[in-house]
């Protein structure tokens, strides 16, 4: 392949690194400037005269960060070996053995086995330790995260041998499977939280989001919902069509979504269609400081549109689109070419550049007070946008919510902080919840309704959290504390009973974003 080749990709618009998919190739045939080749000189010289032996490669890839830094915040250089990671949850499947897992006690616990996934279907359970994969052994080894994503993904057809130990049975247990296409779901609950209302919980924009999140407004319509709850709380975005397929959903045939525009890129309008699935019912849509760019952009075209009520905390901010482009070796350039506009024409990019601490800008919302209430001092006049109903909206700085909830800090002690903050609650229900597979529950809200969390538990979860995490209790606990922890631990026994969503349904009841919104839709 011509290094000189290049290969772009849709437009992305995650805060976070993340690809694409190609669809076109442009060649680079502008003659070489003085600036290269005093970069190539420099080098040259470098590596004919510096003092030590020198890695080329490390030193023309530092140097290409180096550029981009000076830039903007988001035009990022992602090497080669981390490219087919990036890239997974955006295209929304990958080549595995279809599990969940945890790494409890230098060994390796399946947490769940995805449904119909090459796993589940050779026998593999929650709560099955895999010890040995193609007959090495990866217990009391050190093994890490990453090294279980080496050892258990690869190409789709490909086998790997997996040894389990079964704790209830006592017996250790041989497979060979074939890695299969392994989905990433951008949706990670779909459920009606009240008689009519339904909840619908998007963790990212990837690229089979439009047909994912489709599929779950059909099938929480046909089970009743009259008015949704959209929970885009730290989805940090993803793919621009992504972002107008959700918005356009809610919207009437020709509303204008967003466009985008840059010093190289032409104005591009994107309107919603005749399609929309969702066009008459109550909406509310929830939103925090985690809340970014793509999530911003539907965020603005309902706020602007007049559509349903934004609800929480000003978003993140991030109002600049990247392009990637494939380099000669795989690896990926992320380059900023345009800004996106709400339809009411205002930019949401929060400032950055000299003088502005971007990376610590939402630390500083936390200490000026803006996540405990709203302000909206900082937005000048030339800020200010109306929409079509009068509605005063600002631009430059994220998404000012239609309704501000504070951020819940009461259950915040230090020792709540430190069980917050550390794996233990995860460890004690994963360590205890097999105790609870014979128990008959018929569903989720069957689970709700009898199983009790009983102060007996609470002392054996304290008890377990300073042996195998050291934290140290004090001597008495506030009620609150009490209470939250009970919640949590029963939030995570349902995930290992159940499913993650179990989790999302349960945890409702006492978040105060989720209560703000029925509170909003019932009125």
């Amino acid at each position: 392949m011509n290094k000189n080749n290049a290969v772009f990709f849709p437009l992305l618009l995650g805060l976070f690194t993340s690809l694409a998919f190609i669809i076109g190739v442009f060649n680079n045939k502008e003659p070489q400037s003085r600036f290269s080749n005093k970069f190539e000189q420099i080098l040259t010289l470098i590596e004919n005269n510096y003092v030590d032996s020198i890695n080329k490669s490390v030193l023309i890839e530092q140097s290409i960060t180096g550029m981009l830094e000076n830039l903007d915040p988001h035009s990022v250089y992602i090497p080669a070996k981390e490219s087919q990671l990036a890239n997974e949850s955006l295209q929304g499947h990958f080549g595995g053995v279809g599990i969940r897992f945890i790494i409890l006690r230098d060994t390796l616990m399946v947490t769940n086995a995805i449904i119909g996934g090459p796993s589940k279907l050779a026998g593999i359970k929650s709560g099955d330790r895999i010890i040995k994969v193609n007959d090495e052994l990866i217990t009391d080894i050190g093994i890490t995260n990453e090294d279980v994503f080496k050892l258990l993904k690869g190409k789709v057809g490909s086998s790997v041998k997996l040894t389990t130990y079964s704790i209830s049975s006592n017996k250790t247990k041989s497979y060979s499977i074939k890695r299969g296409m392994i989905p990433l779901p951008s949706i990670d609950a779909a459920f009606l939280i009240k008689d009519k209302i339904g909840y619908i919980k998007l963790s990212t924009f990837s690229d089979k989001t439009p047909i994912e999140f489709h599929a779950a407004l059909k099938e929480l319509s046909l089970i009743g919902m009259e008015d949704l709850i959209l929970d885009l709380r730290n989805n940090s975005g993803g793919y621009l069509h992504g972002a107008i397929s959700v918005a356009d959903e809610f919207l009437p045939s020709e509303k204008l979504i967003v466009y985008t525009q840059g010093l190289h890129q032409k104005r591009q309008n994107h309107y919603a269609s005749k399609a929309g699935s969702f066009e008459k019912g109550g909406l509310a849509i929830l939103v925090n400081s985690g809340s970014a760019s793509a999530s911003e952009i539907v965020a603005g075209a309902i706020q602007d549109n007049d559509r349903g009520s934004i609800i929480g905390r000003r978003t993140f901010g991030k109002g600049l689109v990247q392009q990637p482009i494939k380099l000669g070796d795989n690896s990926e350039l992320r380059l900023t070419v345009s800004r996106y506009y709400s339809p009411t024409g205002r930019c949401i990019q929060k400032p950055y550049g000299e003088g502005k601490n971007y990376n610590n800008e939402l630390y500083e919302r936390y200490e000026s007070g803006q996540m405990h209430s709203v302000d909206s001092s900082e937005f000048t006049s030339e800020q200010k946008f109306i929409t079509p109903k009068g509605k005063t909206v600002y631009g430059g700085g994220g998404i000012s919510p239609d309704v501000f909830v504070s951020i819940d800090t009461s259950e915040f002690s230090t020792y709540f902080s430190s069980i917050y903050y550390s794996s233990a609650i995860r460890d004690y229900c994963f360590d205890n919840f097999f105790e609870l597979k014979n128990l008959a529950y018929k569903s989720i809200k069957d689970y709700d309704d009898n199983f009790i969390i009983s102060d007996i538990n609470l002392v054996e979860f304290i008890e377990y959290a300073e042996l195998y995490h050291q934290i140290k209790p004090p001597k008495t606990l506030s009620p609150i504390t009490s209470e939250r922890i009970k919640n949590r631990l029963k939030n995570d026994f349902a995930s290992y009973l159940f499913s993650q969503e179990s989790r999302y349904y349960l945890s409702s009841k006492e978040d105060n974003d989720i209560q703000k919104a029925l509170e909003e839709l019932e009125r």
